[in-house]
């Protein structure tokens, strides 16, 4: 029974050490792949892809302001009026 435990260990270490050394493999060869890029490159690739964005007129930026404040406010108001909801509820509950 101990040579069978002890043979079970050596073979699941085995296994460990043979599974993180293909991990570390396979980590090798998705940097190997991967190619190097020159940060000058980045930052070409970076203001061409700027160039394509489709930016808001100030007019929108405007509007869509609006709309969230106006989001902001009635979520607050929903908010304060539950907790009072709430709050003369639980008084009335244990004062009574």
């Amino acid at each position: 029974m101990a040579n069978l435990d002890k043979e079970f260990a050596r073979e699941s270490k085995e296994k460990e050490r043979e599974k993180r050394e293909n991990q570390r493999n396979a980590l090798k060869a998705a940097a190997a792949k991967r190619p190097r890029r020159s940060p000058v490159r980045y930052f070409k690739d970076a203001k061409a892809e700027f160039k394509k964005v489709t930016w808001p007129t100030p007019r929108q930026v405007l509007n869509n302001t609006g709309v969230v404040l106006t989001a902001i406010v009635l979520t607050a108001a929903i908010i304060f009026g539950l907790d009072s909801l709430f709050a003369m509820v639980l008084e009335l509950a244990y004062s009574g």
